[in-house]
């Protein structure tokens, strides 16, 4: 592990260095943010010494048109990117000149009323040249239709002049430059800058300390080491690796100066990170067989990029078709780019599981500053995405005894198809299609439609296996499959169970209900019964269309967690966009598509408010807690039902952060100015969704010691969806019930009013309105998680 870690950052750094991008190194960020405000105090010298000549230079009169934090920023990017390098100081000079003309160039071209529109396709493209090119060509063609000024290129000399200015003051006042006289072969001696001495052993001993810092954390083939402190856990440091604290913070003082003794949240950890886990090898072969043969299936992203829309002479012709040809090219590109990332995951979580193939393994786990437990090894954990989830079975083998026990099993597989009736109706499904899910298992290539409708693919593979496992059986049958039971929108259900709400726990599952209850088709419905109601002529069109439960998920799923009606329409367009590539009929042009979403959107959002409502009141009074306490520089502080210490404390940004006319994501950056003083809006943002986080993840710890109590040994726990072998599900289903019901017979939101209102000696505004549910049916819930 700590020699992947070295490795992974050695790589990086050589990376970066051979891409003259030294900025996005562990030393370059860090120089960058220190040296920043000595190169502005630099600059601002300089300028009070060129007002005091009686003739201040040209390059006075340009530099002091740009923000000193701009220039100064610029300057340090354009040195700090080489600087392990060698360059002559008139080259370095005049490409640093040039990047100075470039701030002041497009800084006048900005004031165009369609630079915004131009810069939106310029942060397209991948580096800095190509989006300079696509800027400047832009503003030759609004040049020539008479729309804007040129721009008068800047000589040579300027540049030089400009750049020798900077980097002589980054010298003078940073210390990270030096000048060498080197004998070159046509002009003589030339002079050249490069790294001094101090700084060149600063940043090899910066990567040295780093390279320690980070390893590559990987599951252990031992049992992990217990946690009985919060200082160090899950992986032996006697190894040579850096301590895990048990909350993964940058807080250290936090957690020095905090002393909650978290019993239950240290046993609950150790109980998840001594489960033993091993790679379903069945699962690992039909994943390797469909990515080499790159077989397309909804749940992997294609390993090829997706080819652009044919652009024909005629369309280049005629600006409007140009537009719209523009505008699919886009949403081509933005959907290439959102696919990499999924395809290096989905490489890396094949070559670890490759690599712990036969191995039994575990995976230690800490929390984070909610209390919510996370697996610390990347990609082969059953907390990743669902083919990182199929991937996963338990070493231990469970004995199945009845058919009480076999009913879960069925049940889970039912779930990851995607069956949403009744206990019974799920069982049946499986009854039903046991020999198509079998025939699945023996050759996937001969069921691909039938896999493609599972809405989880690899986890519904992982259920054929063990389903042939269990028809193949003559004797006793044993289990290693976990058994995943979810909530329906926990979030909701716990807001509806905080505040009593009726309707929220209702449509949750949290009321006891013979049918469950599905909160998002629930939303779909109220939308298309408002959208029936409308004449507006993208109502039909939409409900020809189809609004099912999928399109109202995720906007109802992030409603807890403080989403707004600009997410719920990214939301929406999403779910159109992935509906229109699998086939379906396409309504609208790109004309009309924005304002399509939009509306189909803002009915979507008008359906979630009627649907829950008290809930949302209890996140405005926790955003307005948040502010109020921001207000007296007082962060949010409260102990959960399970012991553990959640402290949010976010602090303020500065409100002008660098950045150039056209830069990529490094030419951002913030100074340490004013940090210490705390964010109203983002104390207010996080809230609602750390205070139900904290509570989901209280759930979580007293669920799992008591199911261990009672001789679980096996967990696969993932937030707001618990697992374990099919003959303890009956265990977990009642401790999950058992566990709910100790934490909100409490009322919760009290306890948080009254324990800020005593450590910080303040009066906060009334806690709003319950309703009548009584928390008491929680015990009765057949469906609260299924």
């Amino acid at each position: 592990m700590l020699e992947k870690g070295v490795n992974k950052l050695r790589s990086h750094v050589e990376s970066a260095r051979s891409r003259n991008s030294e900025t996005e190194t562990c030393y370059g960020q860090r120089l960058l943010r220190e040296a920043v405000p000595l190169l502005v105090e630099g600059i601002n010298d300089w300028f009070k010494q060129q007002r005091k000549s009686p003739c201040p230079s040209n390059a006075y009169h340009e530099l002091q048109k740009i923000d000193p934090k701009v220039s100064a920023f610029i300057a340090l990017k354009s040195v700090v990117d080489t600087l392990t390098q060698r360059r002559a100081l008139s080259s370095a000079a005049i490409k640093l000149g040039a990047l100075i003309e470039d701030e002041l160039h497009f800084g006048a071209f900005s004031e165009h009323p369609n630079f915004k529109q131009i810069l939106q396709g310029a942060d397209k493209r991948p580096n800095y040249q190509k989006k300079r090119y696509y800027v400047i060509h832009s503003e030759k063609g609004e040049v020539e239709q008479g729309n804007a000024e040129g721009w008068d290129r800047w000589g040579t000399r300027i540049k030089l002049h400009i750049g020798t200015v900077l980097i002589t003051l980054i010298k003078e006042y940073t210390g990270l430059l030096d000048y060498v006289m080197i004998q070159t072969d046509k002009r003589g001696p030339a002079r050249f800058i490069q790294a001094t001495k101090k700084t060149q052993e600063w940043i090899e001993e910066m990567i040295r300390y780093n390279e320690g810092l980070d390893p590559f954390w990987m599951p252990l083939e031992d049992f992990p080491k217990q946690w009985t402190d919060k200082w160090s856990g899950g992986y032996d440091v006697e190894n040579g690796l850096p301590p895990v604290t048990i909350i993964k913070t940058k807080d250290k003082a936090f957690l020095r100066k905090n002393d909650e003794p978290m019993t239950d949240v240290m046993t609950c950890l150790n109980h998840l990170q001594n489960t033993p886990w091993i790679v379903n090898e069945p699962v690992l072969q039909t994943l390797s067989d469909i990515w080499d043969e790159n077989i397309q299936l909804s749940s992997l992203p294609a390993r090829e990029d997706e080819e652009l829309p044919p652009l024909t002479d005629e369309m280049k012709e005629d600006p409007d078709q140009l537009k719209m040809w523009k505008r699919r090219a886009a949403q081509v590109y933005e959907y290439n780019a959102s696919t990499k990332s999924r395809r290096l995951l989905v490489m890396n979580t094949l070559m670890m599981a490759k690599k712990f193939k036969g191995k039994r393994l575990f995976l230690p786990h800490q929390c984070d500053f909610r209390g919510r437990a996370y697996a610390i090894p990347a990609y082969l954990n059953h907390m990743g995405p669902d083919f990182s989830k199929g991937l996963m079975q338990f070493a231990k083998a469970e004995p199945v005894t009845n058919d009480d026990q076999l009913k879960w099993l069925h049940i889970h597989g039912a779930n990851t198809f995607g069956i949403k009736g009744t206990y019974d109706e799920r069982i049946a499904w499986t009854e039903e299609n046991k020999e198509r899910i079998i025939r699945l298992a023996d050759d996937f290539k001969s069921e691909l439609d039938f896999l493609n409708e599972a809405d989880e693919t690899f986890q519904f593979i992982a259920y054929a296996h063990e389903l042939k496992r269990l028809h193949n059986t003559k004797g006793t049958f044993e289990t290693t499959l976990p058994c995943q039971m979810d909530g329906t929108n926990n979030g909701l259900q716990i807001l509806g169970m905080l505040t009593r709400d009726e309707s929220a726990c209702i449509a949750t599952n949290v009321a006891p209900s013979d049918t469950p209850q599905d909160i998002y088709g629930i939303v779909a419905n109220r939308a298309i019964e408002t959208l029936m109601q409308d004449d507006n002529p993208f109502a039909n069109l939409w409900l020809q269309f189809g609004i099912t439960r999928s399109c109202a998920k995720r906007p109802t799923m992030t409603q807890p967690y403080g989403s707004t009606p600009h997410s719920c329409r990214a939301y929406v367009n999403g779910w159109y966009l992935e509906q229109v590539r699998a086939g379906k009929a396409d309504p609208f042009d790109e004309a009309t598509r924005f304002q399509a979403t939009a509306y189909l959107s803002s009915h979507i959002w008008q359906a979630i408010n009627h649907v829950v409502g008290r809930p949302r009141e209890a996140m405005a009074w926790l955003q307005k807690t948040a502010r109020t306490l921001a207000k007296f520089e007082r962060p949010m502080y409260w102990v959960s039902p399970s012991g553990f210490p959640c402290y949010q404390a976010y602090p303020k940004w500065m409100e002008k952060s660098i950045r150039t006319k056209i830069g990529e994501k490094v030419y951002r950056v913030k100074f340490r100015e004013d940090t210490d003083k705390l964010s109203p809006k983002r104390q207010a943002q996080g809230s609602s969704p750390n205070f139900v986080h904290s509570l989901d993840a209280a759930c979580m710890h007293l669920t799992v010691n008591n199911c261990a109590e009672q001789g679980v040994s096996s967990f696969a726990m993932v937030h707001d969806s618990y697992g374990t072998h099919c003959t303890h599900s009956d265990t977990l289903a009642q401790q999950i019930r058992q566990s709910m019901y100790h934490i909100f017979s409490d009322d919760q939101l009290l306890k948080l009013k009254n324990n800020l209102e005593c450590s910080n000696e303040l009066t906060l505004d009334p806690l709003p309105s319950y309703g009548s549910f009584d928390i008491n049916d929680v015990l009765n819930s057949k469906y609260i998680f299924s």
